[in-house]
């Protein structure tokens, strides 16, 4: 393929999963899955119009990809083929069983770099119940940008079945990502970034969480059930953050944090992976592509600190993470140890995913999810609100956190939060979180 007027460079992320991907292969890890459960009936045609329509105006989930003379370009694809294969899986006694198996093969086929880089399938699992299902490479969007494209989808299905005018589109193009993202390594947002990463990298001393990867084969990247965490330890975790007047994300950092540092029993520091939205402005949030990245927590765990001193630290910390987070800090970094693409394989991620609200299919509500979010190397807690409720899901391979079914990973957090919230002031060495693994 030729460079023309529509070639366009990637962004420091997207070269990022590029990179990873040429020292490794063009696979599936790098695949986000996502669904929509519609509890009504569904118009398939109107439905694959609709994604014809939404895939038509986003410009950056239509991006193909190549390379001239070494270096890496995008384009947004015209006329892209969408197809919206349909499965009625009412006759079995477990169509849901079924459900999980198909889009599992469609999941692990590789797409082509050149495009398109996205999947649909629609599944009737009930008489008055559909799920509709979204795949995309993580080289064209993230989880915002999925749910972002969900909604959008949703809306002009609505519209047409009323056989009303569309609500006015509202993606940024392909060009206004590039733009956006160069006009930041130009500001004086990204020097104040750059200088603030430059002093807060992790040590090179520092310990990535005693991990090791698993032997067995399962797949490090499927995101696990989601476990509720007991109300009555969230409502303690509410309490506790709102004395020490920070979010109640803060507390749980920290608390994870003092997990990590049980199975790490060498020096004072523990980094943390801390995925973040990148989307500072109003103008990013149009933007169905691939904005997300993730920012190291470097965190000091001393036994002489009392419970809400470590809090603060983390908030501190979390605080200046957001304030910087849209700086590409893996480069950095692998600039600064001689390191190949990826971030190291052994840290623990920890990632506060948003209720996800999903708009009406017409009259028929509907309730989404993002199942797999890219590739994992090493270890994510997943930390996931709805209804009122917060969830813990896991994914990775890497031990000893795989070693334990979800439910007993929650349940030894929820010890160290009901710690925490009955002795604010007491020292941390009281938590006995080092002693009990």
């Amino acid at each position: 393929m030729e460079i023309d007027d529509e070639a366009l460079p990637l962004s420091r992320g997207q070269l990022d999963i590029w990179l990873a991907q040429e020292t490794g292969s063009f696979d599936e890890e790098w695949h986000i899955v996502a669904h929509a459960i519609i509890e009504g009936a569904v118009e398939r045609n109107v439905l694959e119009q609709a994604i014809r329509r939404v895939v038509a105006e986003a410009e950056p989930i239509r991006a193909g990809f190549f390379e001239v003379d070494g270096q890496v370009f995008q384009k947004p694809i015209d006329n892209p083929e969408v197809e919206l294969p349909f499965y009625d899986l009412t006759h079995l006694s477990d169509p849901l069983q079924e459900f999980r198996r198909i889009t599992e093969s469609i999941r692990r086929t590789p797409m082509p770099p050149s495009g398109p880089l996205f999947k649909f399938a629609l599944f009737q699992t009930r008489t008055n119940e559909s799920y509709w299902f979204l795949c995309f490479h993580h080289l064209v969007t993230d989880g915002f940008g999925t749910v972002l494209f969900a909604n959008r989808v949703a809306a002009v299905y609505s519209a047409l079945i009323a056989e009303a005018p569309e609500p006015p589109a509202f993606f940024g193009s392909l060009q206004d990502l590039v733009a956006w993202e160069a006009e930041y390594q130009e500001s004086e947002q990204y020097a104040e970034d750059l200088a603030y990463w430059s002093e807060n990298l992790p040590p090179e001393s520092a310990p990535y969480s005693g991990l090791s990867q698993s032997p067995d084969d399962r797949d490090p990247s499927s995101v696990s059930d989601s476990v509720r965490l007991d109300p009555g330890v969230v409502s303690r975790v509410h309490q506790l953050s709102d004395v020490l007047g920070m979010r109640r994300s803060s507390v749980i950092t920290a608390a994870c944090a003092l997990l990590v540092r049980g199975w790490s029993a060498e020096g004072s520091q523990v980094v943390l992976d801390f995925p973040v939205s990148r989307r500072t402005s109003p103008e990013s949030g149009t933007f169905p592509g691939m904005v997300s990245g993730v920012v190291p927590l470097v965190l000091t765990v001393s036994p002489r600190s009392t419970v809400a001193d470590f809090c603060e630290h983390v908030d501190a910390r979390i605080r200046e993470a957001l304030a910087h987070q849209r700086f590409p800090v893996p480069a950095l970094e692998r600039k600064a140890r001689h390191r190949g693409p990826g971030r190291p394989r052994n840290r623990v991620g920890v990632n506060f995913v948003p209720s996800i609200n999903v708009l009406p299919f017409a009259d028929s509500p509907a309730t989404g999810a993002v199942t797999r979010f890219g590739r994992v190397d090493h270890f994510e807690l997943f930390f996931l609100s709805a209804d009122g409720q917060l969830s813990l899901s896991t994914a990775g391979a890497a031990q000893p956190w795989s070693s334990f079914a979800v439910p007993e990973l929650a349940r030894r957090l929820e010890r160290v939060l009901v710690g925490m919230a009955a002795a604010s002031g007491g020292l941390l060495s009281s938590l006995g979180v080092v002693d009990e693994v």
